[in-house]
């Protein structure tokens, strides 16, 4: 029997361990967003006793290793919630808040430049409205900043994406943990690189087009 005819009966099942990684990461990037962008504004609050902090966790987060946020969040939360007789903790949802953490350091970053880009002018046109500092910060100055965010954002969950495999270091059943049950169950040693081959090109697929077009952006925003 062939690599194709050997592969193919596995395919479907390999198909929903990726598709667990991509759950995995647009659940991750859409928390990062959410909790990056509350930091990222938090670091240019006029008040230090506010940015300070910011800064501080900010820079926590995106530079501490990502596989040791993996291990160090999967040994912290328990196994189970305390809901009624325990309501089992997934390890998929604790590896989606292990990412989470560093792409929302990463994310703070992106808005505070993206924030720091617009134009001083138009800080100064929303003060003059009347708008508070909140309502500044929402109503005017984000909208403009965010065609700013994006290329950058969309390199981010690239990267988030691909960080999703970690999870099988923690007994996620994903793409790369399902790869590997497909090598035991058939024993056969020439496998390894066609298996494996099989889960670089289906994660090449799904990025590769989000990074050119992350970087078709950037070069249409800076004019080249």
């Amino acid at each position: 029997m062939n690599l194709i005819d050997t592969l193919w009966p596995w395919l479907p099942l390999m198909g929903r361990g990726l598709l667990v990684n991509l759950g995995m990461g647009a659940l991750a990037m859409s928390l990062a967003c959410v909790l990056g962008t509350l930091l990222g504004a938090a670091q240019l609050a006029p008040s230090r006793a506010l940015s300070r902090p910011a800064t501080w966790l900010t820079q926590l987060l995106r530079n501490a290793p990502w596989l040791v946020v993996m291990f160090f969040v999967m040994q912290a939360l328990p196994y189970e919630l305390p809901i009624g007789a325990g309501w089992p903790f997934p390890a998929w949802l604790k590896a989606v808040l292990a990412l989470t953490l560093p792409a929302t350091g990463n994310f703070a970053e992106i808005v505070r430049g993206g924030l720091r880009a617009v134009p001083l002018a138009q800080w100064e046109a929303a003060t003059a409205l009347g708008y508070s500092p909140a309502a500044r910060l929402w109503r005017v100055i984000l909208p403009q900043a965010i065609r700013l965010m994006l290329p950058p954002a969309m390199g981010l969950y690239c990267v988030v994406t691909m960080s999703t495999a970690l999870g099988s270091l923690v007994g996620v059943s994903e793409g790369l943990s399902v790869a590997r049950e497909v090598l035991a169950a058939e024993a056969r040693t020439e496998l390894l690189l066609p298996v494996y081959g099989v889960v670089l090109m289906a994660f090449f697929v799904y990025i590769f087009p989000i990074s050119m077009l992350a970087r078709t952006l950037e070069r249409r925003r800076s004019g080249r």
